[in-house]
């Protein structure tokens, strides 16, 4: 035979060869095999101590009890794997397993994920949940699709609320001149804006510092937040304004899902759930705890009545206006929808 026409042979050996070694390795990180169990590294940036990292822990556990050991979940705290968005990136391309973020960070990739940071979009976490649950998530979760991402469920880490050095909030005009730390969002800082202060995105690693140095006035967090952060040594005022609703989203590689056999794929989503639903439980149970620790550091506490929330609401209405169209009508009304 003429080495012309051995060449094609060799390089689809080579093809062959090389094609069943790499099918093998990923097979083995989707199956389980003599040699060890499915792998799952699940990131995040919170605390051990936060209801974040305790529901990690649960899906660790009640995964790993209900597949019999088939599943190895390794649990990375702390920012260790990166932060937010790192992580979210990192779970797309496939380099970690899963992530639990914020949800705000995935307005990043897909803009009409803002509709759930709206001001007040959800009167009580009640009606989150049932959006969340229902026709708002299955919308915003096809959208992760195309970014390679699952989304388990929808968790939480509660309402967003103020703390500055200057005065109690308790109307829009107390906000009036004041610096205020927010995400790199749009709709939160167009909010803040509506409301008279001066918004500024400020990296979260650095916050501490900038309030500890009064290069910035106030800033805005859940109150596992701004107690696990230990923001009540350099705040004074917490304002329970409760302006955003802050939910989380357990995210998983789609690749890694599509490839699991679907009984184990099956259980994976039964255990995200359940993991969703301890989470929520948990922050909600936490959330008085956390209060009375920042009472107990010094920190003065004011709740608005419905008449001065009342008046945040309305003036947030140019907000809405402004991201309507973006955002599209129909979405914000399925965000809406369990509110009555």
């Amino acid at each position: 035979m003429k080495k012309s026409n051995l060449f094609p042979i060799l390089v689809l050996v080579i093809v062959l060869l090389t094609s069943g070694i790499f099918y093998k390795e990923y097979y083995n990180k989707t199956h389980p095999t003599s040699s060890g169990p499915i792998v799952i590294r699940l990131s995040h940036v919170a605390n051990e101590t936060s209801p974040i990292h305790l529901s990690c822990v649960y899906f660790e556990e009640i995964l790993e009890e209900r597949s019999n050991g088939q599943f190895d979940v390794q649990v990375y705290p702390n920012s260790q794997l990166g932060g937010d968005r790192q992580a979210v990136e990192a779970v797309s391309i496939g380099s970690i397993t899963a992530t639990f973020p914020g949800t705000a960070v995935l307005a990043g990739f897909e803009p009409k994920f803002m509709v759930g940071d709206l001001p007040f979009i959800f009167k009580t976490r009640e009606s989150a949940y049932q959006a969340l649950d229902n026709e708002l998530g299955t919308e915003l979760n096809k959208l992760l699709e195309k970014h390679n991402l699952v989304n388990l469920g929808f968790g939480e880490t509660g309402y967003r609320h103020i703390t500055n050095n200057v005065r109690p909030i308790t109307s829009p005009e107390d906000l009036k001149g004041i610096s205020i730390r927010t995400m790199e969002n749009p709709i939160h800082m167009a909010s803040f804006r509506a409301w008279g202060a001066n918004p500024t995105p400020i990296s979260f690693s650095e916050l501490f510092t900038a309030l500890q140095q009064n290069t910035i006035d106030a800033q805005e967090n859940p109150l596992q937040i701004i107690s696990s952060s230990r923001f009540y040594e350099v705040q004074k005022y917490l304002s329970l304004t409760g302006h955003f609703f802050a939910s989380g989203s357990v995210l998983i590689n789609k690749e890694f899902m599509d490839n699991l056999p679907e009984d184990l794929r099956d259980l994976v989503y039964e255990c995200g759930r359940d993991m969703v639903e301890y989470e929520r439980k948990l922050t909600q149970e936490m959330e008085s705890q956390f209060l009375e620790e920042l009472k107990a550091n010094g920190m003065e506490v004011n709740e608005l009545t419905p008449e001065q929330k009342d008046k945040f609401i309305q003036m947030a209405q140019s907000v809405y206006e402004q991201y309507k169209d973006m955002l599209g009508e129909d979405l914000i009304k399925l965000a809406m929808k369990y509110n009555d």
